[in-house]
């Protein structure tokens, strides 16, 4: 990792930070094999929620959250406290809230428009209100740049995260990013993770939500982003 003071300064100026070396590539490699489980619709735990358990999938694309609930190869990389003192460290939050998650994964295909599909993180969560609220991209595998890895616009220049497995990015809600597509000769496997300052409070924005809404506890009809069984307080 970087020296903490480095670590601390990075998201500020850049808005990401790479960390080379988090996860054990052992570790990575058994997440892999739990991707390829969860596409068969295997699942070894059951989140205390009520969400449908995987099923078959071979799409071309595939967006699933809440992954991290269905296997234990995720939940480990994602909540086992690892990543909340990482983020500690460099953003100097008191508490890390898990927010969300998504595992993703793309065929390649042989040609195409490239597209990235700019967005901000923020634009997507109307209905949160949070001191900070931060994504962790993960790759899977070694990453090329023909693969389409995560794209941040830095300094006005889009910079592709061009990672192995076991590293890591990290940027916050503001950070412009994208994807564009994978023009590489394997598929992209990658989990992206949502976490927020541990102030993180459902807000009204109009007929805009998020799929958290529909997970998360009811107090007095009003989604509870502070539930303990979907966005758990890490440390």
């Amino acid at each position: 990792m970087l020296p903490k003071k480095r670590r601390r300064e990075f998201p500020n100026s850049e808005g990401y930070l790479i960390v080379q070396n988090f996860f054990p590539v052992k570790e990575i490699t058994r997440a892999r094999t739990a991707q390829n489980d969860y596409y068969q619709g295997e699942s070894n735990r059951t989140p205390d929620f009520q969400w449908p358990h995987p099923r078959p999938c071979k799409a071309r694309t595939r967006k699933h959250p809440y992954a991290s609930f269905f296997r234990t190869e995720f939940e480990t990389l994602l909540r086992d406290g690892r990543l909340a003192t990482l983020l500690h460290e460099t953003f100097a939050l008191k508490q890390i809230r898990f927010w969300h998650d998504q595992l993703l994964y793309e065929e390649p295909r042989p040609s195409g428009k490239i597209d990235y599909h700019w967005h901000r993180e923020q634009s997507r969560w109307l209905t949160c209100r949070a001191t900070k609220m931060l994504t962790a991209w993960i790759p899977l595998i070694d990453f090329t740049s023909e693969m389409g890895p995560i794209t941040i616009m830095a300094d006005d220049q889009p910079r592709r995260m061009v990672l192995n497995a076991g590293d890591l990015v990290l940027f916050d809600s503001r950070t412009l990013h994208g994807n564009p597509p994978n023009f590489g000769d394997q598929p992209r496997r990658a989990l992206a993770t949502h976490f927020a300052s541990a102030d993180l409070t459902y807000r009204s924005n109009g007929k805009f939500s998020h799929v958290n809404e529909r997970t998360v506890r009811k107090i007095n009809g009003i989604p509870d982003f502070q539930d303990p069984f979907v966005c758990p307080i890490l440390s």
